[in-house]
């Protein structure tokens, strides 16, 4: 799989996603959220909500 990074269209077009719905993440967040999706760790609702619990993500 390619790897995504912050200036890829693949990138811009999720984070334009989130901006129609009122959402937002700070560039560090950006880059853990790239480096988990890079990373190849399948990524499911529980990884998610583990990552927002431990700030991870």
């Amino acid at each position: 799989m390619k790897q995504i990074q912050l200036n890829s269209p693949e990138f811009n077009r999720v984070m334009k996603n989130m901006q129609l719905e009122n959402l937002h993440l700070s560039h560090s967040l950006q880059k853990k959220v790239l480096e988990i999706v890079n990373s190849g760790i399948r990524i499911t609702p529980a990884l998610i909500k583990e990552a927002l619990a431990n700030d991870k993500v």
